[in-house]
Formats: structure tokens, sequence, C-alpha cells
């Protein structure tokens, strides 16, 4: 668990399985985000398995005075090798807040883990999130043609990445 004076980083619980499952649209995720239906007896399934925190993945709950913000991806992709993955309600966007978890989260796993690379990618039209990747010490790296497929078609994507110096 992570704990700031603005916000907690936190394993998914039981009675979190809920609101993920109603958060699960591309009502709630916004234009950039791919939003593959997951019925809540799957989310159960896989709660059920690992808790969501298995060697290879992590979901993790972002929460703000006790109540949930958001969703931290966590995939360790190899040795070394991280994809990082946030979303984050429509009332807790443009507070500078993504970019508080942001860098909170990479120093958390340079830390505790033994990673070179951490990276993310966003929709080429997601400016907010572009903004919150650079100034959480993400370096762009370049644009992956026909990456993300959401509402209906495939869009570019933009790659960046944070390396342990």
């Amino acid at each position: 668990m992570i704990i700031t004076d603005e916000f907690v980083i936190r394993t998914i619980e039981e009675q979190d399985i809920d609101w993920i499952h109603r958060w699960n649209t591309s009502e709630f995720r916004g234009a950039y985000q791919e939003s593959p239906f997951e019925s809540k007896h799957t989310l159960i399934q896989g709660y059920q398995k690992d808790g969501f925190c298995s060697e290879s993945f992590q979901m993790l709950c972002i929460e703000v005075e006790e109540q949930p913000i958001g969703l931290i991806y966590i995939h360790f992709i190899r040795n070394g090798l991280i994809g990082l993955g946030l979303v984050i309600c429509e009332q807790a966007r443009n507070k500078q807040l993504g970019t508080r978890i942001t860098s909170t989260i990479t120093a958390h796993l340079f830390a505790n883990y033994d990673v070179c690379r951490i990276q993310a990618d966003t929709d080429i039209n997601n400016i907010s999130a572009q903004t919150v990747l650079k100034k959480s010490g993400f370096i762009k790296e370049g644009v992956l043609r026909k990456y993300r497929y959401h509402h209906g078609k495939y869009n570019d994507s933009v790659m960046y990445s944070l390396v342990r110096e």
C-alpha cells in the first residue's frame, strides 16, 4: 500500500469488483481508452484466482478520501520492463492528480523492483495523458501506427518511457 497526503494506492479488494464492473465502459474510460467488456463473473474469477496481483500483472485501486477514483495497471512484460496504465474517473481529471499518481507509482516501482524501463502509451489525440507522462518524467519515443482499438476503429498511439539512470 502506498499512502500519501492526497491519495492511497492499494491492492484490489473483493468489494471493489462492483465499481470496477461499473467502470468497465467506454463512457467511464472516456474517448481514448479501450474498454473490452468483462462480465462481473469474469472479474470475480480473476479476483479469486490471484486478487489481480500476480508476477505478470497487477491492478491497483486509487482512493481519495476512502473513495475509489481510479485504477493502475502494471504489466511485467519481461525482466526489467514494465508497462504502466492509469485510468481515473472524470471528476478527478484535470486536477494534476494524474501526474502525482504517475510520479508516485513510478518511484515506487523503481525503488521496489529490479526494473530498468517503465513504458506507457496513449492515444495520439489524448493530450492530457501525454502531458501527465511528460510531467512525470517520461520521454516520448515515437508513434505506434494503428495500435489502439476503441470506439470502433484503430488509432495511432504515442509511446513514452522512463528509464532508470
